[in-house]
């Protein structure tokens, strides 16, 4: 008699997610069956948070009703996160006299992100993120650049879900299609 060999770590996330049950393109949720800030019955202590959270703060449009959110939470960070801000100052041109003032701000967001908060994705998270990336690519028949920053949403989802935390997020979309393919993720949404 031989025993069954534990699958591995990568064979228990394909179980999970089914990439070959996902065969039809997804259709965005109505903003009702969404957690929204501004209608959240749920309570969210321990947010990770999008990107589009630091760079709705720096540019000083980040809703009033969601702040309350931010301030009554535990807040989490990622370094794909800090990844995606660090792009932003590679690729301000500087010659231009307000690109040292953009890259001064981002630069103290991401010095102010205490490291003992900030999550890095190990192997399974990555695992997860490129199978979810996968589909999410396909089904929505995504062009390359858009396969590139579906990874990088995949990644925050899925180290929010490994950790059980809460992604910040107003991109509604991509968010919406990943929770989708993993119920288990929790997204809170808030919009400008």
């Amino acid at each position: 008699m031989t025993s069954k060999s534990k699958p591995s770590p990568f064979r228990t996330t394909l179980r999970r997610l089914k990439p070959e049950k996902h065969l039809a393109q997804l259709k965005p949720r109505p903003h009702a069956r969404l957690q929204f800030v501004h209608t959240a019955t749920t309570e969210h202590s321990k947010l990770l948070y999008d990107t589009t959270v630091y760079v709705d703060v720096l540019q000083g449009r980040f809703p009033p009703n969601a702040e309350l959110f931010l301030r009554a939470a535990e807040a989490w960070h990622s370094t794909v996160t800090g990844a995606e801000l660090a792009t932003l100052c590679g690729l301000l041109d500087p010659r231009r006299l307000e690109s040292r003032a953009v890259v001064e701000q981002v630069s103290a967001v991401i010095d102010r992100r205490p490291g003992h908060r900030t999550l890095a994705p190990d192997r399974e998270i990555w695992d997860a993120a490129g199978v979810l990336a996968g589909i999410l690519a396909r089904l929505q028949q995504y062009s390359r650049a858009d396969r590139r920053r579906a990874l990088n949403d995949a990644l925050v989802f899925s180290t929010a879900r490994k950790y059980g935390l809460t992604v910040l997020t107003r991109n509604v979309t991509d968010f919406d299609f990943l929770q989708q393919l993993d119920p288990a993720g929790k997204v809170l949404f808030y919009l400008v």
